[in-house]
């Protein structure tokens, strides 16, 4: 129950989640974070998802796909092909517990750049009406004759309980490619873009009368390393329309490594330098090995186990 919207253009791809989490019998809450990035030697990913928010005992399926991709130092299709496996045999379980009205499926969409060239995955599993059998798919979407000319990728991505609001008007469409290449050629910043996708997410959050889609979102952008701003890309946290001052790390997994747990584990010594020079005392001194036995204690090996 959510909306999950990408635009996958030839120098940057996009995508928009919202943030909420919805539960039976309680409120919903807006504090979930359903994407992830995906940096490997071969491409840059970014995976966002609709369906299981949350399993029972709390986990969030971003974190769980972290976790599963910790520790691979694979090329990009490679760390698919291996999160898509875990998927199939991890999520039933948790997909067969939810309330009958919240359905039972999950959907990961996956724009990328692979050797600098636009790709979009999706990994499906859905499960039939009466919850006896599923059914499980990963794929490479595209668009137009195979193989006599080359394959075209889709320009926009969706997921979600949002989908039936957007596809009632798409005028929205328009709009908002012609504002993604004004970015891609550099006319406009990054963050316009940014803004735009907040302001559908609103609209699809006012409009949807399950109350499904939540007014908080999270907009992620990535630039191909062959274009004009040369790779690189960024996040950015809304409420609403209004940027949130506080854009949290997002999980990221770099070359198999878990960037977050990184910044994480490190970021108390970060803030000890900072506090010191700010009182007039200079620098501290790291004490590596005080940082190297925090860093030691970090998991470094995947781990599929959702619970």
């Amino acid at each position: 129950m959510t909306l999950v919207l990408t635009i996958n253009g030839p120098d940057t791809i996009w995508m928009l989640t919202d943030r909420r989490i919805s539960f039976a019998g309680r409120p919903p809450k807006d504090d979930g974070r359903k994407m992830m990035t995906l940096e490997t030697k071969d491409g840059v990913a970014v995976l966002g998802y609709a369906g299981l928010g949350t399993t029972a005992g709390g986990t969030e399926p971003a974190d769980w796909m972290s976790a599963v991709l910790r520790g691979r130092n694979l090329p990009l299709e490679q760390c698919l092909g291996e999160l898509s496996s875990a998927l199939q045999r991890q999520f039933p379980k948790h997909l067969a517990a939810l309330p009958v009205q919240f359905g039972a499926a999950h959907s990961i969409l996956v724009p990328a750049f692979l050797n600098d060239e636009p790709r979009l995955y999706s990994i499906d599993l859905a499960f039939a009406p009466d919850r006896q059998s599923y059914s499980f798919r990963y794929t490479r979407h595209v668009m137009g004759p195979v193989p006599s000319t080359p394959p075209r990728i889709p320009r926009i991505g969706l997921a979600g309980s949002g989908i039936t609001f957007l596809l009632s008007d798409k005028r929205w469409v328009r709009e908002l490619l012609k504002i993604v290449r004004a970015c891609d050629r550099q006319r406009v910043a990054p963050q316009v873009v940014a803004d735009h996708l907040a302001l559908i997410n609103n609209r699809v959050s006012l409009g949807t009368l399950d109350n499904s889609v939540g007014p908080r979102s999270i907009v992620v952008w990535r630039h191909r390393k062959g274009s004009t701003r040369r790779g690189g890309g960024g996040h950015q946290f809304y409420n609403g329309i209004e940027r949130e001052r506080d854009s949290a790390a997002l999980p990221t997994i770099g070359s198999g490594m878990d960037i977050q747990a990184l910044i994480q584990a490190t970021m108390p010594f970060v803030m000890a330098q900072m506090s010191s020079l700010e009182d007039g005392g200079g620098a501290l001194e790291i004490d590596r090995d005080e940082i190297n036995a925090v860093l030691a204690q970090l998991p470094h090996k995947p781990d599929e186990t959702l619970t």
